[in-house]
């Protein structure tokens, strides 16, 4: 049973008990295509002892559909491992991604993204996206913005992540406009700070505990890479436009309050910091 609700568009069915598979009609397709591309890529080249993802067994193209089959993983969603996880496992599960995230910034290169985040912001103009956030991210666009850029995931949500005795699989790669570790320190941020998947989430679950268990991890997660300059000077920005990026698909009223208030508020604590600093 698929318990958390994507927006991808992709069908997803259970062929037999070891394969799973994943499909989408139309352009759609080429979208699909490029996801299993990275994670083949990923499976051949990146994959840890650890962190490690379904294999896929085929792919099959047609004038009118893509599907790709792979690897069945029996393993708990996120809200199933944290419902049962003390403090050690959690300890753990930060160790794991963060060791994750430090192995691929080794492959990484700095490099100045700044145009690229500006052809992003142009993009989002033409979506809908409040013009006032536009603006705060293209102002922090005028200085170069280096960033690690390189392997990552793209998606690194809670809910892309299935949790296995000792490892973590992958699901559900995504190609960035910008290819950097930092995307997927934002992407599991976007749940820890922000709650994202778990307002996906079609089960009921515990909520005070999983609010408990977020903050913990999100503590973590940014202290485990709060003292890279990288990370200091541009999560912020990263976050912010990854935001602007899922508001155009969130088609639910409550995803799209959720991102409009989290926009917000980073919208607020920035304008509050930068009076701040003038004053001082």
């Amino acid at each position: 049973m698929l318990l958390v609700k994507g927006h991808s568009g992709f069908g997803v069915e259970l062929v037999d008990e070891l394969t799973i598979r994943k499909s989408a009609p139309g352009t759609g397709g080429e979208r699909l295509k490029r996801q299993i591309e990275k994670q083949i890529s990923f499976y051949e080249h990146f994959q840890q002892d650890s962190v490690r993802t379904p294999k896929i067994l085929r792919t099959v193209s047609m004038r009118d559909k893509f599907y790709a089959d792979m690897e069945f993983i029996a393993a708990k969603d996120f809200v199933q491992f944290l419902s049962e996880a003390d403090r050690r496992t959690l300890d753990d599960f930060v160790q794991t991604v963060s060791e994750f995230i430090r192995r691929n910034l080794k492959s990484c290169r700095m490099a100045d993204v700044s145009e690229s985040f500006l052809k992003k912001l142009a993009e989002l103009k033409t979506k809908k996206v409040p013009a006032r956030y536009l603006k705060l991210a293209e102002k922090l666009c005028r200085a170069p913005v280096l960033a690690p850029v390189g392997p990552c995931h793209g998606d690194l949500t809670l809910s892309n992540i299935l949790f296995k005795t000792d490892h973590l699989y992958l699901l559900d790669f995504l190609d960035c406009f910008v290819e950097s570790p930092l995307q997927d320190i934002v992407k599991l941020r976007q749940d820890t700070h922000f709650g994202w998947s778990l307002r996906l989430y079609q089960a009921e679950f515990n909520w005070a505990r999983m609010q408990i268990a977020f903050g913990y991890l999100d503590k973590q997660i940014d202290a485990a890479f709060g003292r890279q300059d990288w990370y200091a000077r541009h999560y912020f920005l990263f976050q912010f436009v990854n935001l602007m990026r899922v508001l155009p698909y969130c088609t639910g009223h409550a995803t799209r309050i959720l991102i409009l208030d989290s926009l917000e508020r980073m919208f607020s604590e920035f304008q509050f910091q930068t009076q701040k600093n003038l004053i001082a």
